[in-house]
């Protein structure tokens, strides 16, 4: 394994000298060996520690805290480029939560937000706050979602994330809670070779397919994330170290404690409290550069 720190952001804030000097003099001064590097100007640098320990860690953030910059601490196995990359949807590759844009035009938004909330906090059980919502969402019109998708807001770098890790030989897979007409949508227009996610059953009304209130079961959650990822490294000959991961919410947690590096992004705490890398400020090309990508 190899020690790493990553400082990083995508924000009008710009790393500059004086910030990379002040972390070479702590360094330093802790007698750790290191080499530094710049990834992407002003934007993303990477130090190679010989060695590091917690009284480091803690100088460093408690000296840089009130900057909008991601700072990361990370062992990395080899290979440091992975071989199969499991994403999350909903506040990950897109800026939605994509239940929540549907709820909003059905005019119940508030109601359902705060469901969605307490769920990604790890409040509510997920499969008891899906059927909840879901059940709220009773006759929706099915034509209604297919127009939604065109206003999905996808993240800054996740079109260059998928592009890049396909074009080396990397499996991509984008598995969500969320449900087929969105996800199978945005699986297609960003360039995954698998998806996987939660399915609406419906029925006519007034002749248009709408919604019936219910999920097509088996759900997936969090369980289920974890165990398509293994059905996919059982496959392929892969272990949970050829893995890279990224999500947002409790939905992602044993997924993302559990492989090779996984990366809460714009994540809730109780998710941040696992992940290898936390990215606040970076976006999503910042997962290229962990892995030693070039763009």
């Amino acid at each position: 394994m190899t020690n790493y720190l990553f400082i990083s952001n995508s924000s009008n804030f710009k790393i500059d000298n004086v910030l990379i000097n002040q972390i070479n003099l702590i360094l330093s001064n802790q007698n750790i060996e290191f080499s530094n590097r710049e990834i992407v100007k002003n934007d993303f640098y990477e130090w190679c520690l010989e060695e590091f320990n917690n009284n480091v860690k803690k100088k460093i953030e408690d000296i840089f805290k009130n900057l909008p910059i991601d700072i990361n601490f990370l062992n990395i196995s080899s290979p440091r480029k992975k071989r199969i990359l499991i994403c999350d949807m909903d506040s990950t590759i897109i800026e939605e939560e994509s239940l929540d844009e549907i709820a909003e035009d059905a005019g119940i938004g508030n109601e359902i937000k705060n469901i969605t909330k307490r769920a990604m906090r790890g409040e509510l059980d997920f499969k008891d706050a899906l059927v909840q919502r879901i059940n709220l969402l009773n006759s929706y019109p099915l034509e209604n979602i297919f127009k939604l998708n065109n206003k999905i807001q996808i993240n800054d770098g996740a079109i260059e994330l998928v592009e890049k890790m396909k074009a080396n030989s990397c499996i991509t897979v984008l598995i969500s809670g969320g449900f087929s007409p969105s996800v199978s949508y945005i699986a297609k227009k960003i360039g995954f070779d698998y998806y996987h996610c939660n399915n609406f059953l419906y029925k006519k009304k007034d002749g248009k397919i709408v919604l019936n209130g219910c999920v097509q079961s088996p759900i997936l959650d969090k369980n289920a994330k974890l165990d398509i990822t293994k059905s996919y490294l059982k496959k392929l000959n892969f272990t949970l170290n050829d893995v890279i991961s990224v999500g947002d919410g409790a939905n992602d947690v044993n997924l993302i404690k559990l492989t090779g590096i996984g990366v809460s992004y714009k994540g809730k705490q109780i998710l941040n409290n696992v992940a290898d890398v936390v990215f606040n400020h970076t976006n999503l090309k910042g997962i290229l550069y962990l892995q030693d990508y070039q763009i």
